[in-house]
């Protein structure tokens, strides 16, 4: 019997844990042809939501484009990647495909490669390097919104971990190319997900970016615990299991309802239980062990390349119960020993950059939850 909690990939279908409500506000977004900024920490679900919002979004006659901008490193790879995805709007024969990409991007050369049998044919892109990039991106963030205007659809486009253009576009000149173009479609929402916040806020809240004040802003949170908790009992039923009230709620305390750590915890507990199917308090605690166990080098290495100052802080972080304490008022510092308030600044920075710190409303909290725990765990 197959495992029904997924962690580490999307989760799709019936691993996904339902956002009803987030699922249909951004339904209502695309409908309207509103353009939705997408925030949240590393984790958080937020592509498994936006793909489990295409296919719905497709089966009510939507064109649909997903770009991961993850892998993307150039303008180059980001010219051949986007124009790859518009090419799966194209639909006949592959003369009849090459034609029509032909006209819609004729600074690029189409090319039909053969994956596999299995997999099919797909087309992908070359073009003169050397040459003027502002045509070829003229007709490239165009080439949506056209092809939803002579089929009379309407449209949505998603650049997951948008933040990553800020690496290869420097200058801003895509930025601000593709601003220029979003801008006048009407017929199409453009979606721009991120998991890193001061990133992300840069791009878009920002006075002199290209993108400032350009869409909705969309933070997605954890997922409501009593839904979530109704999502861990049935998963556990569903595959013959019997778990109480007092073990969902002791997991959604211990991962703070995160989601991929909630996830990560009930797949090992169902593992760990599948001969008693029987769930309890007790072997939630065992399971959290286990988790310990297996990232327990990690976390040492990830404990290691920090310095003291960086260290002192997420001590004084996990032992706190208020994650909205205020980290640089006398009270905290002198409570913790901490020192200047410009030294924990110096902290706090390194801490978001490596990305074990996450900055929200009110105040910072670990983008691991287990690696607080460890710290409470080992270090205090």
């Amino acid at each position: 019997m197959e495992n029904p909690f997924v962690y580490g990939k999307v989760a799709r279908g019936e691993f996904f844990a339902d956002r009803e409500e987030e699922s249909q506000e951004l339904m209502a977004d695309i409908a309207s042809g509103q353009s939705v900024i997408i925030f949240s920490p590393r984790r958080y679900g937020k592509t498994s939501l936006i793909l489990e919002v295409l296919d719905r979004a497709k089966s009510e006659g939507f064109l649909a484009v997903y770009l991961d901008l993850f892998k993307v490193t150039s303008e180059e790879g980001f010219i051949s990647a986007y124009a790859k995805e518009i090419a799966k709007l194209q639909s006949g024969g592959v003369r009849s495909v090459l034609r029509s990409l032909r006209e819609l991007l004729p600074r690029l050369i189409p090319k039909v490669v053969l994956k596999s049998e299995k997999a099919g044919v797909e087309v992908e892109f070359e073009f003169d390097t050397r040459s003027e990039r502002a045509p070829l991106l003229d007709d490239l963030f165009d080439a949506v919104a056209t092809i939803a205007t002579r089929r009379g659809r309407r449209a949505v486009v998603v650049f997951d971990e948008f933040q990553e253009i800020a690496d290869w576009d420097g200058a801003g000149n895509v930025e601000r190319q593709m601003r220029s173009h979003f801008q006048l479609h009407q017929n199409v929402s453009y979606i721009f997900m991120g998991s890193k916040r001061h990133l992300m806020q840069g791009i878009f809240q920002s006075k002199n970016r290209p993108f400032y004040r350009f869409g909705k802003h969309f933070a997605l949170g954890k997922i409501p615990r009593d839904e979530f908790g109704a999502f861990i009992l049935k998963r556990f039923e569903e595959t013959g299991f019997q778990i109480s009230e007092s073990a969902v709620d002791e997991i959604l305390n211990v991962t703070e309802e995160h989601p991929y750590y909630t996830q990560l915890l009930c797949h090992i507990l169902w593992d760990r239980t599948r001969e008693a199917r029987t769930v309890t308090v007790h072997d939630v605690s065992l399971a959290l062990q286990e988790v310990f166990l297996r990232e327990s080098h990690a976390f040492h290495d990830m404990w290691d390349m920090l310095p003291l100052k960086a260290r002192q802080l997420l001590v004084a972080l996990a032992r706190e119960e208020n994650p909205q304490v205020q980290i640089y008022s006398s009270d905290f510092l002198q409570r913790h020993a901490l020192g200047s308030a410009s030294s924990v600044q110096r902290a706090v920075s390194r801490l978001i950059i490596e990305e074990i710190l996450e900055k929200f409303v009110g105040g910072y909290q670990f983008t691991d939850i287990f690696f607080k725990q460890w710290i409470r765990n080992e270090a205090i």
